[in-house]
């Protein structure tokens, strides 16, 4: 049968590429199906990406020791690599630049990863898609690159839709290895997760696994692969929740993917200012730390107090100022923590301030879908106006803290400036010509300031007695002069902002709670810290979108149940259960390939209308083949496209007991569908053995060419990678360390060069008589 316009017999023309050794044993192998891209999966954990003629794009190391990778799928068209886990981790990756784009997890060592689309734009949501996701760019300003704003490396790019190039729903679906099945729309948001033992009416305690997972195009239909220690069931559950509702789930999935990454460039900027605090602001702190440390007995506010309003200084300050700090130490601290605050300013004022507009728009736009509770009620019931809440609530706080940033530059800026002089005149030093004086709206700043001392250390602790009070105060007090960083810590604010501009408005909530209560009155928590308010806003947004997971979760029903039960314990060449599935485009049905064994290949049609169609491919009656081939049983299956099953088989030689060696074949499945067609469609619970009757059973030598078998060097093959898009094979070696690569296209390549060169001579020996005839014509 013709393959993607291609006789099948030509795809076993296959040319070896690569054959390259791997430093460790391959636990994953899978092609890209829009790049000549293979991902390989090590047992160290390691994941490399390959092109076709073995070059390195890059390799990644696993994020924690000691992991090793489950499972590794590449989102439909575009440049993006999910990897998966054993301790439920998924990664998402650029694959041009190695960032991780999204990342989370399931609680649960991983199985196997599937990422499966529609193939086609949903043309009926293409007009909510340009008026909503789209104009964000139109309203909202750029968010500034934030390597260039701090010291820490940070990416470049935070815009999801960089992702999401086109208007097509996909989802990830990513198995464990306690039976759960996790979906995941666009790869970013939870879209249900199913409990696949109950589904199959088997209790919490049985020991099974997700071996593999199918949707259908329409997103109507999941067929997942439950493997057991006594044998395989394919179970077939129905979603017309899912299925009704996808343009919906991709308009909330693009959505979220929007807020998600407002969210992270949020994070990120908040770790820019924690970090540039961190760095000289707390210097100050810790020299009145330990001047409060040596006085345990005395009053900072009164000592500086007194040197302010009458100029002289205890024995102990004199020394504190003359010695701890110093005019030229005073001087660097200054320019220090004036450089500091300046970055942070800069750091709120633009990125900060412009991620929480972009992150407020958003929601604003999720609360306007919302408000169409015929597309999206089914799958959201409540709405975004607590978030909104939260999200004003955070808002508010970023302006408290700006202000503060103000209220300290100018406070340091004061006390430093006196201080300064201060120590000038103790050195008995003139002060400079044009030293700046103080101006009396600055000296009551500084008054305030100083006042604040004594309430800046940690108070004596009352529950103890006097003599042990007296003995600890020293290690009790510390300073917290610094006002900034108590808003980067996830703990309430130990001194509130000055709240004076805000009382008349306060007096107004607190006499109306109408207007305190209303939506559209954001709340100012004035003890929470920036941090607090972050973490409601990430809280809000986590429990308004678990809903679809909720919803979509609970529509799956079981429709079709195959159990394949093993007779015997299975051996360790028996035990293969290769499963393989492929959504056919034309014929609307789901394609399964299962190795029950050696000698044993199950292919079914899923339908969507419902019911199965079964047929088993043995190893019976060989018929004459000019070179001996052997004794074929099946080693590994692979959907090359919805029309070709590429096979790994071994080979025995007749009458000799040792291993023979290995074969590749493209099976064309025309003829098998054929016979199918008049296949009795069944629908229910069904269990089958190798002996029971009641299915099929096909010679699969009656579908062999001798010529399309490809007897593979090496004579050893453990299993098989392919990509009908991209033409390749990747075959990997019995001892999974080595890889070899085919070129399943270079016959056709070789034949298209040929006809390149004959077209080449034709045109010269065409030009050549045209020129002879020119030169016969021309006149003498």
């Amino acid at each position: 049968m013709a393959t993607l316009g291609k006789p099948a017999a030509n795809r076993n023309a296959m040319k070896q590429t690569s054959n390259k050794n791997i430093g460790g044993r391959v636990d994953v192998l899978r092609w890209s199906e829009e790049m000549d891209l293979l991902a390989i999966g090590t047992e160290k954990g390691e994941v490399i990406l390959q092109r076709l003629k073995w070059q390195k794009v890059w390799q990644l190391l696993p994020p924690e020791e000691g992991l090793k990778v489950r499972g590794i799928a590449w989102r439909p068209g575009e440049n993006l690599i999910a990897i998966g886990y054993s301790n439920g981790t998924i990664l998402q990756l650029d694959i041009e630049t190695k960032d991780v784009v999204h990342s989370f997890s399931v609680q649960s060592d991983i199985s196997c990863m599937n990422w499966t689309d529609n193939g086609e734009s949903d043309e009926t949501a293409n007009h909510t898609w340009n008026s909503i996701h789209q104009n964000h760019a139109t309203f909202l300003p750029t968010l500034p690159v934030l390597s260039t704003l701090c010291s820490s490396t940070k990416p470049a790019s935070y815009n999801p839709m960089d992702f999401c190039r086109k208007h097509i729903l996909n989802v990830l679906l990513v198995g464990t290895v306690t039976g759960q099945l996790h979906l995941s729309a666009l790869g970013m948001l939870p879209a249900g997760r199913v409990d696949v033992l109950a589904m199959a009416g088997l209790p919490p305690s049985t020991n099974a696994r997700i071996h593999e997972a199918q949707m259908s195009f329409n997103f109507k239909q999941l067929v997942v692969a439950l493997e057991q220690d006594t044998g395989l069931t394919v179970i077939v559950l129905e979603n017309n929740l899912l299925h009704k509702y996808a343009g919906s789930l991709l308009n909330l999935s693009i959505n979220y993917a929007q807020i998600l990454s407002t969210m992270t460039y949020i994070n990120d900027t908040i770790d820019c200012i924690v970090e540039t605090w961190e760095t000289v602001l707390l210097e100050m702190d810790k020299k009145l730390t330990q001047y409060a440390d040596d006085h345990p007995g005395d009053s900072i506010s009164a000592d500086f107090l007194e040197l302010l309003m009458f100029g002289t200084t205890s024995p102990g300050l004199e020394e504190f100022l003359l010695r701890d700090l110093s005019e030229k130490g005073l001087r660097r601290l200054g320019n220090s923590m004036d450089l500091c605050y300046a970055t942070i300013q800069r750091l709120v004022v633009v990125p900060l301030y412009n991620a929480i507009y972009a992150l407020f728009y958003h929601l604003n736009v999720l609360e306007g879908m919302l408000q169409n509770r015929v597309y999206y009620g089914a799958l959201m019931i409540r709405t975004a106006s607590q978030a909104l809440r939260d999200c004003g609530a955070f808002q508010i706080k970023c302006f408290e803290l700006q202000q503060t940033i103000d209220y300290s530059k100018r406070d340091f800026k004061i006390f430093f400036r006196w201080l300064c002089s201060v120590i000038v005149r103790l050195m008995d030093e003139p002060l400079q010509e044009h030293y700046p004086t103080i101006t009396q709206q600055e000296l009551t700043y500084l008054a305030n300031f100083l006042a604040q001392f004594d309430d800046s250390y940690n108070s004596a602790d009352t529950t103890v007695t006097e003599d042990s009070q007296r003995k600890l105060i020293g290690l009790r007090r510390k300073f917290n002069l610094e006002r900034v960083g108590q808003y980067l810590e996830d703990k309430p604010l130990l001194h509130k902002a000055d709240g004076s501009e805000l009382s008349q408005w306060k007096q107004m909530l607190k006499e109306n709670e109408c207007f305190q209560n209303s939506p559209n009155v954001f709340p100012h928590r004035e003890d929470h810290s920036l941090l607090q308010e972050q973490k409601r806003v990430k809280e809000s947004i986590r429990l308004l979108f678990e809903q679809p997971s909720a919803a979509l979760g609970g529509a799956f029903r079981p429709k079709n149940l195959l159990t394949l039960q093993q007779q015997t314990a299975p051996t360790a060449n028996e035990a293969i259960r290769s499963f393989a599935s492929c959504n056919h485009p034309v014929d609307n049905v789901t394609l399964v390939s299962i190795i029950q064994s050696s000698n044993s290949l199950l292919l079914v049609e899923c339908y969507a209308e419902g019911g199965m169609k079964m047929v088993r491919l043995r190893f019976e009656d060989k018929p004459y083949f000019d070179q001996p081939i052997g004794t074929l049983s099946f080693r590994h299956a692979q959907f090359y496209n919805a029309d070709t099953l590429s096979l790994l088989l071994h080979t025995q030689p007749e009458g000799q007991a040792v291993a023979g060696g290995s074969y590749y074949l493209q099976l064309a499945l025309g003829p098998i569908r054929e016979i199918l067609r008049s296949t009795e469609l069944r629908e229910g619970a069904r269990t089958l053995t190798e002996e029971t009757d009641g299915c099929r059973v096909l010679n699969a030598y009656t579908f062999i060419d001798e010529c399309a078998l490809k007897l593979l060097d090496g004579n050893d093959g453990h299993r098989i990678a392919v990509s009908g898009k991209r033409n390749v094979t990747a075959i990997l070696s019995e001892s999974r360390r080595n890889i070899r690569l085919y070129d399943m296209d270079a016959q056709d390549e070789e034949e298209e060069e040929e006809d390149d060169d004959r077209l080449e001579n034709s045109s010269q020996l065409n030009s050549s008589l045209d020129n002879s005839q020119e030169s016969i014509h021309q006149p003498q």
